[in-house]
């Protein structure tokens, strides 16, 4: 079995919203250690013909140093909960009914984790019934939850039985960050089939550094982030107020 450092939820420029072209991000990830990328652009630049596209492009992309697995973010038709889907699957559409999209993926052998569940409260649409049909839930994304993970989250996620995640969500270079998952491997073959087995299995723990985020979460450090996110969000206005003038 081998364990490979995985950053998860990264956009490109297939995404309307992101820039970066799919090898520059393999450089970037391959040069900060880690060995596959999860791909997850936005379903709503997407037509099924374009996934095979992509599909293709992610893997001319891809290096002896870094794999990228393609992936798609999919919203609920008001954009307020995300879902990053992984596998061989079809293309679901572009504002799914997110019940009936994680039925599909279930069924189709997919991957699908609940992104950023404190974005616009979509936690509060949570359904039971998608406790069964979801890979994880991200307890700490990036862009959204900043430089420390979210306890509330977290606390989701013990709550419904969901496996943590942990997720760069990537769009621009601030979100490069020492934010993975270790995802353990069947064999000796780092492949797209192999990645997405060990998804689909669940085995993967999500890493802040050298360390699993349940014990950042529980210790000192975890504080501490809190603290500086804390206060980067209070300094965020008057930077911007500065910048401006």
């Amino acid at each position: 079995m081998t364990t490979v450092r995985v950053a998860a939820h990264v956009h490109s420029a297939w995404s309307d919203d992101a820039t970066w072209k799919l090898p520059d991000i393999a450089a970037a990830f391959a040069e900060r250690g880690f060995r596959v990328v999860l791909l997850a652009d936005h379903s709503r630049e997407f037509q099924p013909e374009r996934l095979d596209e992509y599909a293709a492009a992610c893997a001319a992309a891809s290096t002896d140093e870094v794999l990228l697995v393609p992936g798609i973010e999919y919203n609920d038709p008001d954009n307020v909960v995300h879902v990053p889907v992984w596998g061989q699957v079809p293309f679901y559409g572009h504002a799914p009914d997110i019940t009936e999209l994680l039925g599909k993926v279930a069924a189709d052998g997919g991957v699908a984790v609940l992104a950023h569940p404190w974005r616009r409260d979509a936690w509060r649409r949570y359904d039971p019934v998608w406790t069964e049909l979801l890979t994880g839930v991200e307890v700490w994304n990036r862009k959204y939850d900043g430089l420390a993970p979210n306890r509330r989250a977290a606390e989701l996620a013990r709550r419904e039985g969901l496996r943590p995640f942990a997720s760069v969500d990537f769009h621009t270079r601030r979100q490069l960050f020492p934010l993975g998952v270790d995802l353990t491997l069947d064999g000796d073959t780092i492949d797209r089939d192999a990645v997405e087995r060990a998804l689909k299995a669940g085995r993967f723990t999500p890493m802040f550094r050298d360390r699993p985020i349940a014990s950042v979460l529980r210790g000192v450090d975890g504080t501490v982030l809190r603290g500086v996110e804390l206060a980067r969000r209070k300094a965020a206005p008057v930077l911007r107020g500065l910048r401006r003038d």
